[in-house]
Formats: structure tokens, C-alpha cells, sequence
């Protein structure tokens, strides 16, 4: 007879698939009842090893833990990790090993070189002399990327270990008013671009709200039907309308590339990623304001603003930025919102 009381594992499952959300999830059953757990992965090959590595824990006998792991091979492990088998995008590497290394530094100069060493107290002391130095959301950014690491280390290891981050937390960043390009300024970046692929890709960005990377990976086939389609951030599937105004700019660039399948921007999707200099350089010439600083994202933000400038309800903003829920929304764009109260009162 089965004892309920131990642990038991079930085979992983992509749960929301249904959705477009293809990450799998673990199932551990204890006392006849299923916890399921993000495993963090889409592959099934690595979800397997969670499973695998689960059965062998259970019916192996228990050994006398390890814990003289040193922190920067556990580090470089699970750096190579997110690189070679989660296959994180680069510049997220580029983020934790930074995060981290900055961590392994400080924690050597405190005599500290080993897994067992690094106590909760120890990353309250980080916390109080490192990262209050810091901006609020980049304090919690390395928060979240150290208690990660730590999972991991405790998972890949196999050993019992209290996650030493769990105790610290950061102030919560102050939302500040996000920079955007008004109408006009937005069309004067798209007319100073240099050929009709990349006046497109701007527009999509700023009379659609597209992210950088979705725009610049869309087909001839997510336009469709005065629609775009897409899958965005999450996994989270879209089907946005398209404005007369953006409407102009894509009937323009596919009477010039043609309607034959494939990349909707052939040259752009081939192209790296580091393009900021490119926007930089087209928003100086349309001479916008700060055009020095000018990222791809602020297209994004742009759209939010400029539909809000006019009266745009808040919840038609919130769908068409496809936030969570309306208060993100609010929380970066209600200043925005008319304030004179006295007419808001009316009914």
C-alpha cells in the first residue's frame, strides 16, 4: 500500500497550451492532493530531467548533504544553464551575470566563498549596503534574479536549502512619468526614415503599441482582415485592429514589397537586435525631443499617451497595451488623465 504521506511525482504537462502558453508544470502529490509547479521551461526535454531527477530523490537513500559547493562554479552553472538549456535571450544573460558576479564579489571580500556560507543574514547585509545604493527597480531586479539562483542551486544540487533571499525585499520603485513623442513628433520620426520597411516598422510601434520584437518579427499573414495577430509577451495571443492612420503606412510598404509569404520586414528580421543607434540617429534628424535618449520602447509608450491625450477611455488603453489589468495602466499613464474635476463630476 501506497503511503500518502510521502511525496510522489506525476509527468509534466503543458497546462495552458490552450492558451498559447506552452511552459510546463510539474505535478507533486502529497496527502492526495496535486500542488502543480511552474517548472520554467518550454522544453520537454528539461522538464523531463525535473521529473526524473524528482523519482531518483524519492526512492534513493538519503546521504549527508554537500554544501562545500563553491558560488562561482554554482554561478557559472547556472549561467551555462540559461544560456545552453533554458536558452535565454543574450541580453538577459548579460543581466544575471551581472547581478550575480557583482554578489560573488562582494560576498569574497567578506570571506565568504562557499554555498554553505551564504546565510539569510548575510543577504540582509548585501541588501542594507549594495543594494539600497541602487534604483528601486533595479534593487528588486537583483533580488529576483538572487533568489532564482538559489532555487536553482538547491534543485540542481539536490540538497535542502533555505532560500537565503527570501527575507529581503527592496522598496518598490516609484512609478515615474514615462517619456513619449507626441503625434506630431511621431510622425516626424516615421517621414525621416530612411526607406518604407523601416517607416512601417515605426509606425506599428507607434499607432499600434507593438513591442519592438513583435513588430520586427511579424508575417505577411498576422495582417489580415483590418486585424494584426500576433503572440506577445507571456505567450499571450492578440488580434489588435489597425487604424486608418497605420493602415496608410502598410498599404503603402506592401504595395511595395509584394504579398508573397513570409517576414512582413525581410531585411529588419535578418538584422541583430542593437538597432537604438539607428533611432537615435532618424529621431536627431526630425529634431524631437530627446532624441539623444530615444529608444524603441517610447513608440510604445507614445501610443498609450497620445490615446489618452484625447480622451481615450482607460480600458480601451488597457486592452490595446494588453496589460494585465487596469491598474498597471493606470500606474504609468494616469497622469495623464484629465484632472479638473469639476467637469469629471457631472453626470
Amino acid at each position: 500500500m501506497v503511503n500518502s504521506n510521502k511525496e510522489h511525482y506525476l509527468l509534466p504537462q503543458q497546462r495552458n497550451k490552450s492558451k498559447g502558453i506552452k511552459t510546463y508544470y510539474g505535478g507533486i502529490v502529497k496527502n492526495g492532493v496535486t500542488r502543480w509547479v511552474s517548472l520554467k521551461t518550454k522544453n520537454y526535454t528539461v522538464a523531463m530531467e525535473w521529473f526524473n531527477k524528482s523519482q531518483a530523490a524519492r526512492f534513493s537513500p538519503k546521504e549527508e548533504q554537500n554544501l562545500n559547493i563553491p558560488l562561482d562554479k554554482a554561478i557559472n552553472s547556472y549561467l551555462t544553464d540559461l544560456e545552453k538549456v533554458r536558452r535565454r535571450e543574450t541580453s538577459t544573460i548579460v543581466v544575471y551575470t551581472i547581478i550575480l558576479k557583482q554578489f560573488e564579489t562582494w560576498c569574497k571580500e567578506k570571506g565568504q566563498a562557499d554555498i554553505d556560507k551564504i546565510t539569510a543574514s548575510l543577504c540582509l547585509e548585501y541588501a542594507r549596503e549594495e543594494l539600497a545604493k541602487k534604483a528601486g527597480g533595479t534593487a528588486r531586479r537583483a533580488v529576483v534574479t538572487l533568489r532564482s539562483f538559489f532555487k536553482w542551486v538547491a534543485q540542481s544540487y539536490d540538497i535542502t536549502l533555505r532560500n537565503p533571499f527570501t527575507g529581503v525585499v527592496t522598496a518598490k520603485p516609484k512609478a515615474e512619468p514615462r517619456e513619449f513623442w507626441t503625434l506630431e513628433e511621431c510622425e516626424k520620426i516615421i517621414e525621416a526614415a530612411s526607406d518604407e520597411e523601416y517607416k512601417c516598422w515605426f509606425a506599428l510601434m507607434a499607432y499600434a503599441g507593438l513591442r519592438k520584437e513583435e513588430a520586427r518579427h511579424l508575417k505577411t499573414k498576422n495582417i489580415e482582415g483590418g486585424k494584426i495577430s500576433l503572440i506577445g509577451k507571456g505567450g499571450k495571443i492578440a488580434v489588435l485592429p489597425i487604424s486608418s492612420r497605420l493602415k496608410n503606412y502598410l498599404d503603402k510598404y506592401l504595395t511595395l514589397r509584394g504579398n508573397e509569404p513570409g517576414e512582413l520586414f525581410p531585411t529588419l528580421s535578418a538584422k541583430g537586435n542593437n538597432q537604438d543607434y539607428y533611432l537615435i540617429k532618424t529621431a536627431t534628424k526630425a529634431s524631437v525631443t530627446n532624441a539623444a535618449t530615444a529608444h524603441y520602447h517610447r513608440f510604445r509608450h507614445s501610443f498609450a499617451s497620445n490615446l489618452l491625450r484625447k480622451g481615450t477611455n482607460i480600458k480601451a488603453v488597457q486592452m490595446l497595451m494588453r496589460h494585465e489589468n487596469v491598474t498597471l495602466t493606470l500606474n504609468i499613464y494616469g497622469h495623464l488623465l484629465p484632472s479638473d474635476l469639476e467637469k469629471e463630476v457631472e453626470l
